[in-house]
């Protein structure tokens, strides 16, 4: 981690009062320094000024000694275990008060073992030659005077006088200096001297806060100037609490909190290192009603406009505190969410019947497990090799991806491995997705055109598969028949991803799928209809992505160009479990009402003869998608094509069909194409983001640091 501070910068250090809870400044100072923060000045009041001297004598070791053995007997001349019962509330009430009395007769609580502390731990003279500016704040009772003093307005060998007159309590028994006055702690009119140092024209400033009582002056920086500053979110006991627990939990609490400040870590109870969107919180919690949202803030305590983010880190801390993860540690959000996972399901072990579980426990868990894939090693060839939480999560992943892009933020954590992209068919959107994703992960690539290697010429895809699966770590294949990629697949050793077949076309069903999720909000209830030629990859993916992912599927044609029965009643089945519906229609008007997407394909597939053309164009003509098409379905509708697309003549082909047939388009008119309600750009850029995230989650997400 980097800090966030500007190590070339020197810094005033500003320390207030708060008697006991010293040690936390001590935790705080050992984190600045670990992390190389110059300090060119310190201002303290009473224990901020005794921390000050200590830190001025850069003596680390020192300063910890004496906080981890501290004492009540250290500071006051008091019986300790007298001392830990009556904050443990074992005192019975007339003995505490007939002890007030008796120290309100000797004149307070005598602090002889303080000034003992003080003249034995304090070296004046290396104060004094550190080459840091060091400022005190006391009171003198005697001349009724605020006293803000400076190691130079401090006569020699009197340093330690002055620390402990900062330091006077009220409570204390207030004896006369060498001076002959008497001074009290400094904190009652200034327990922030941050003004001391801005006076002196420091302008970047760090405040140590353990929040003591007195008053606290308004400071005014300069205009270049910065404040920082570090202070607990938990309770850290009595300003007379000296026990030597308290104080070494105290003094860990401070070390972590300053690198909460110099680290930009986030958390309430916990100490974490975001590494993730805002977007990737809003996935999260997508499902959830805004309802649920408010009353998922209640309990936790959170305010009701809460934003995802801030339940979701909500519910993952408190679920960590529940399950008794350690707090003083620096975890990420998935550190901390995996031992979540693991201290529950541990829990789930030795307890199998357990009901009583908080709320957002179970809500976080399902969210969790929803997310929670493993797809390393797995081949893409079809969707229906992937369940619907599968995909989901693939959806979720470029969705991720995709944000990090727009803001730059890099996911090149695959840097050293090489994929192998082999293409029977010529491609503009596949293979500039695979070569650009690859790229952006850190990878490298060897195209291999539709005569750029000997595969199933003089070499056959078994022996191909092996030896590409020796050189690369994935294997792209654009061609013909699925039973190639299969192949390809069975004997590669490595992951394989289908770009394209005849049969299914798996990558741009995630484009499109992301695509109306990015359009609607959501997938499950929608309706798509598919329009045109319904037998192979296409047709058959989007009805394969359909069933299992809720979405309601059309296919708007001719019988004689429905999709193969078997595959229809497979995603049937696929459809019972997600509540999809599966429609067979040659009515353009009833098959399109409503609908929500209209999607359409050329209608003469790469690979077919050109004597098809006539057929298609006569036969297909009545499902072109037109702005009346577009006007029957919903009024939100959008329009869908994987490219590339006949809606003009401006393409060799096209022109080419124009004089042959008389025709201007095929498949959609150019005012579709055109239009608002078009979102095939949107689709087509898609392709890359979500290609990256098969790629990603199969290669294997443990490759990022």
């Amino acid at each position: 981690m980097r800090p966030l501070l500007d190590l070339t910068k020197e810094y005033g250090l500003v320390l207030d009062g708060g008697g006991a809870r010293g040690a936390y400044q001590i935790g705080a100072w050992k984190a600045l320094k670990e992390a190389g923060v110059k300090i060119c000045a310190v201002a303290g009041t009473s224990v901020g000024a005794l921390n000050g001297a200590l830190i001025c004598m850069d003596d680390m070791e020192k300063a910890e000694r004496i906080w981890s053995e501290m004492q009540f007997s250290h500071v006051m001349s008091v019986d300790d275990d007298w001392m830990r019962q009556l904050f443990q509330g074992e005192q019975k009430i007339g003995d505490v008060l007939s002890e007030l009395g008796r120290i309100f007769r000797d004149g307070g609580v005598d602090v002889a073992p303080l000034r003992k502390l003080i003249h034995e731990t304090v070296d004046e003279e290396k104060i004094r030659k550190c080459g840091k500016e060091f400022c005190i704040v006391t009171f003198s009772l005697t001349d009724m005077k605020e006293l803000e003093l400076s190691i130079s307005d401090i006569p020699e060998g009197r340093l330690g006088d002055f620390l402990l007159a900062s330091a006077y309590l009220l409570g204390f028994k207030n004896e006369p200096m060498e001076d002959g006055k008497r001074y009290i702690d400094g904190g009652i009119f200034n327990n922030v001297p941050a003004d001391i140092l801005v006076d002196k024209g420091y302008a970047d400033l760090i405040e140590i806060r353990i929040y003591g009582p007195g008053r606290e002056p308004r400071v005014r920086l300069p205009e270049d100037g910065e404040m920082y500053r570090i202070g607990p979110r938990v309770k850290l006991g009595s300003i007379i609490e000296f026990d030597r627990e308290r104080s070494r939990n105290n003094m860990k609490i401070g070390y972590y909190d300053a690198k909460r400040m110099l680290y930009g870590l986030e958390g309430i109870i916990y100490y974490i290192e975001q590494e993730h969107l805002d977007a990737w919180y809003e996935r999260r919690m997508r499902d959830m009603a805004e309802m649920e949202k408010r009353a998922l803030a209640i309990v936790l305590k959170l305010p009701v406009s809460s934003t995802d983010k801030e339940l979701y880190m909500g519910m993952l801390e408190a679920a960590a505190k529940f399950l008794r993860i350690p707090k003083y540690k620096i975890y990420t959000v998935d550190d901390l969410r995996g031992l979540v996972h693991e201290r529950y399901e541990r829990l789930l072990a030795i307890a199998p019947g357990m009901q009583e579980l908080p709320g957002f426990m179970d809500i976080f868990i399902k969210i969790e497990r929803d997310r929670s894939m493993n797809l390393t090693g797995r081949n893409f060839l079809t969707l229906k090799d992937f369940t619907p939480e599968e995909i989901t999560y693939l959806l979720d992943l470029a969705a991720d991806v995709k944000e990090k892009k727009k803001q730059g933020i890099p996911v090149d954590h695959w840097r050293g491995k090489n994929v192998a992209l082999i293409f029977e068919k010529d491609s503009t959107r596949t293979r500039c997705s695979f070569e650009v994703a690859a790229h952006d992960m850190g990878m490298g690539t060897t195209y291999l055109g539709p005569t750029g290697s000997q595969m199933g010429k003089k070499e056959s895809i078994e022996d191909t598969a092996r030896v590409l699966g020796r050189m690369y770590d994935g294997i792209e294949y654009r061609g013909f028949g699925q039973e190639i990629v299969e192949e390809l697949a069975r004997y590669a050793g490595v992951p394989v991803w289908n770009g394209l077949t005849n049969e299914y076309h798996p990558t741009q069903m995630l484009a499109d799928m992301l695509t109306i999720r990015e359009n609607f909000g959501r997938l499950k209830g929608l309706k798509l209809v598919y329009m045109g030629d319904a037998r192979y990859n296409m047709g058959n993916s989007l009805m394969i992505a359909c069933s299992k992912l809720g979405l309601h599927f059309v296919a708007c044609t001719t019988e004689a160009y429905f999709p193969n029965a078997e595959l229809v009643a497979q995603c049937e089945e696929y459809a019972k479990e997600s509540g999809a519906t599966i429609t067979l229609t040659s009515d353009v008007k009833e098959g399109t009402k409503n609908a929500d997407v209209i999607y359409t394909d050329v209608w003469v597939s790469m690979g077919e003869p050109d004597e098809v053309w006539e057929k298609r164009i006569k036969e297909l003509a009545p499902y072109k998608v037109t702005e009346d098409v577009m006007a029957n379905a919903d009024k939100d509708a959008i329009f869908l094509h994987c490219l590339p697309a006949f809606h003009d003549l401006k393409t060799k082909i096209g022109e080419e069909m124009g004089e042959r047939f008389g025709i201007k388009d095929m498949e959609v008119t150019d005012e579709v194409f055109e239009s608002e309600q078009s979102k095939v750009f949107d689709e087509a850029e898609n392709r890359m983001h979500t290609i990256k995230a098969v790629m990603m989650a199969t290669l294997g997400m443990e490759q990022q640091p």
